[in-house]
């Protein structure tokens, strides 16, 4: 490092950054914006600002203002006009289908509603807060299209500023025109997946196949990157250079081209951070230096930290200099000659991978093994699928016929893509699901990592033995194989039972693992969250390092406990398996229940019906419903048993039993269901609770609470949903008795872990 005093000051700078994000949280962003502060959710508001970016969705635009003032009537605000330096305006698209035609630069007036975004509230799911934390925005409106009116037009006072507007109008113009183009030509598979390459046009993807490409570890391939952008800029640089132009002029022409196309796509991290290497290796040519990665690379670093510190702790920025890192670190100890270039190619996408791996695991809790071959056979392929796709784009304009080759030819290479990926995603061990690690065990991974990297530089400046870096070479892949089975040994802890009351808002999800190993899930679902399965949910299961879940019941029928249910379903293959799906006995069953017995069956899940008396495991009973045909097993006589419709009161009612924890899950259990259990006689003292149909006045009646006695009751419920759970005369019951109250609302995820003796309860939030 002393031969390298800038990159050694750019580290420092880099280490200062991340103290402040890190620790002290002292970063502008960080800090609530006013707006955020004296504004509450869902208030009537009115918000001025210039367009500076356009997002066109499926269901909705997103148009994003600069230099924005909010002004609202609520009592904190005081009718005060607030200044907001960005906002993020979500326009939903409605049945009549109008839409404004908005520009780049023009100055807009909005009525809508505030909206605030919000941190994770169970574990590994997704940061919504950090996410427009680092895009400098913290507060949104969710409004309509005739709620909005365009006060000026994008011509600014500012020659300069107003010449700029033009040229990005043009652009957005002009990639609207290429989506267009591509998707006509290709369909709207391939079409969307060429757009998203090229353009940056996420929008059209389809989500099976973006889910393939991610779990097979080839996302970046769909997505502006590195890979693209130096593609572009080197090819161009080069062709200059074969075409006699001097280093200045290739240099300029190719950044040049480099920065409007990252105008035009919008800016990522992996493309700001290949722009600003592409421009520090031009001007080393241009004057005739040698180009230094490392100092390249932590100049680069250390510049996006400056614009942005919250970079720092973003996946995208970390998985972007971590795959260099890796092949300046991690390559040279795998690297020998050899005729073979995939096997070189191999050992890049191992050492890239093995540099990539703590980063992977903490933010996505999985790793596919098949990517290091994967990418060996891709990347090599990628210039022609850009090639071919360019190619389509700039000939069709010229001869429709010469066109539709290179569109054709691109399509056979992505179609390539798809079976290989399919291939190996049908084969065993294509997911190693670990779960998210902890934040030491990550320091610990890149500490020995970086040491051995440190031991083996240090060592080859002084001999250079074979033997020596064949063993270095193992030690690595020892430790990069030892990780990923550590971690995953660690998040499968077989000696605590685990039961986690998942916040789902309005609806119902419990997680549990017993002593034995068995995973297993009660109920599944929202009325207030959209795609709960695949948003909450799962991401939920595989940061518990939950590949295969081997029970999941279903208490009734009712959307709020099955809907993401059925996304985990019909997602088996890209997301968590399940074995069996538990239903309430066959005279519960209604429509909705028979129609998620179809989907199990279609998907390879066996279907089975749970009676009360019934035990799965060691640990967990059923006690309600009661039928006819199993009475006599609670009661140990034969009684007819009024009959219960199905829904609510008919909940399948389970007990969970280990040592001195025990707890009693009750669905939506309320009125007739209720009094029935409690006349049963199966019903007894149960130091837990999960509150009955989320905290209703209809459920725990004080004969119910009498006999359960819970000393801490869960309640699953909505931030101020419509129904007004929990209700108050529940809480009001429950305090009579003594019982402490958690909700979900508050406390986000509730975790309770116990080893039979002695129980710890943890909230996410």
């Amino acid at each position: 490092m002393r031969k390298r005093p800038l990159c050694m000051v750019c580290l420092i700078l880099l280490a200062i950054q991340l103290v402040r994000v890190s620790f002290l949280q002292n970063t502008k962003d960080q800090k609530p914006s006013l707006a955020e502060t004296l504004i509450s959710d869902e208030k009537d508001v009115i918000c001025e600002g210039t367009v500076y970016r356009i997002e066109n969705k499926s269901q909705s635009t997103a148009i994003y203002l600069k230099d924005a003032v909010v002004s609202c009537t609520d009592q904190k605000s005081k009718n005060q006009i607030i200044k907001e330096k960005k906002i993020l305006v979500t326009i939903k698209n409605n049945k009549s289908g109008k839409k404004i035609r908005m520009k780049i630069g023009q100055k807009l007036n909005v009525w809508g509603t505030k909206q605030s975004f919000h941190p994770p509230r169970n574990p590994g799911n997704f940061n919504q807060k950090s996410y427009y934390q680092k895009q400098g925005i913290h507060v949104g409106v969710l409004t309509k299209a005739e709620q909005v009116e365009i006060v000026l037009s994008e011509k600014d006072k500012n020659w300069i500023v107003s010449r700029w507007n033009s040229i990005r109008n043009q652009l957005d113009r002009l990639k609207n025109y290429w989506n267009w183009k591509i998707v006509s030509q290709m369909g709207k598979t391939h079409g969307a997946m060429l757009s998203a390459i090229l353009l940056g046009e996420k929008s059209g993807l389809d989500p099976e196949m973006k889910k393939l490409y991610q779990k097979n570890g080839l996302g970046h391939l769909l997505a502006i990157s590195g890979l693209h952008m130096s593609l572009i800029g080197m090819s161009v640089y080069r062709l200059l250079r074969k075409m006699g132009n001097s280093f200045l002029f290739s240099g300029i022409a190719g950044g040049g081209i480099l920065f409007f196309y990252l105008v035009m796509t919008g800016p990522q991290v992996s493309s700001l951070r290949a722009l600003l290497m592409f421009f520090i290796r031009m001007g080393a040519e241009i004057t005739g230096r040698d180009v230094d990665q490392p100092t390249s690379l932590a100049v680069t670093a250390a510049i996006l930290s400056i614009y942005q510190p919250l970079y720092l702790l973003d996946a995208a920025f970390l998985l972007s200099f971590g795959a260099i890192l890796g092949i300046l670190l991690l390559y040279p100890i795998f690297e020998q000659k050899t005729r073979l270039k995939a096997w070189e190619g191999f050992k890049i996408s191992l050492a890239v991978n093995g540099m990539l791996l703590g980063i992977m695991l903490y933010y996505y809790f999985e790793v596919p093994p098949y990517a290091l071959v994967l990418n060996v056979i891709l990347i090599p392929l990628f210039p022609f699928v850009m090639l071919t796709g360019i190619g389509g784009i700039l000939f069709s304009e010229l001869s429709g016929t010469v066109g539709k080759i290179g569109f054709r030819s691109c399509d056979c290479l992505l179609s390539f893509y798809d079976k290989l990926c399919e291939l190996t995603s049908a084969l065993p061990g294509s997911r190693i699901v670990t779960g998210q690690p902890e934040l030491w065990w990550v320091l610990i991974y890149y500490g020995v990592l970086l040491f051995l990297c440190f031991l083996f530089h240090a060592m080859k400046n002084k001999t250079d033995n074979r033997r020596k870096q064949a063993g270095f070479s193992l030690l690595v892949c020892i430790v990069i194989a030892g990780s990923i089975c550590g971690c995953g040994i660690l998040n499968n802890d077989s000696k605590n039972l685990q039961v986690t009351v998942l916040d789902v808002g309005q609806g119902d999800c419990i997680f549990i693992r017993d002593r034995e190993g068995k995973k297993m899930l009660v109920d599944g679902g929202s009325s207030d969250l959209s795609s709960v399965g695949t948003y909450r949910i799962e991401p939920f299961l595989l940061s518990q390092g939950v590949r295969k879940l081997e029970y999941v019941f279903v208490t009734h029928g009712d959307a709020d406990h099955i809907n993401g249910i059925q996304e985990l379903l019909q997602n088996q293959k890209q997301g968590v398996e399940i074995d069996a799906l538990v239903l309430p006995p066959e005279e519960y069953m209604d429509e909705k229940l028979l129609h998620l017995a179809e989907i199990a069956k279609e998907n390879g899940t066996r279907v089975l019906t749970i009676y009360a008396g019934e035990k799965v495991g060691t640990y967990l009973k059923c006690i309600a419903p009661l039928t006819t045909r199993k009475n006599e097993r609670i009661r140990g006589k034969e009684e007819e048993v009024p009959c219960l419709e199905a829904g609510n009161e008919a909940s399948v009612v389970l007990e969970l039993k280990d040592g001195a924890f025990q707890m009693l899950l009750t669905g939506d259990l309320e009125g007739r269901g209720e009094e029935q259990l409690v006349k049963s006689g199966a019903l007894e003292s149960c130091p837990i609770l999960k509150a009955g149909h989320h905290g209703s006045k209809n459920s725990g009646s004080e004969e119910f609470l009498q006999i359960v006695k819970p000393r801490l009751t869960l309640i699953s419920a909505g931030i101020e949903n419509r129904y007004g759970h929990p209700h108050e005369e529940t809480l009001e019951r429950l305090q009579e008795i003594g019982s402490e109250v958690l909700s979900t609302q508050e406390c986000g995820a509730i975790t309770l872990r116990s080893d039979g003796r002695k129980i710890k309860v943890h909230k996410y939030l």
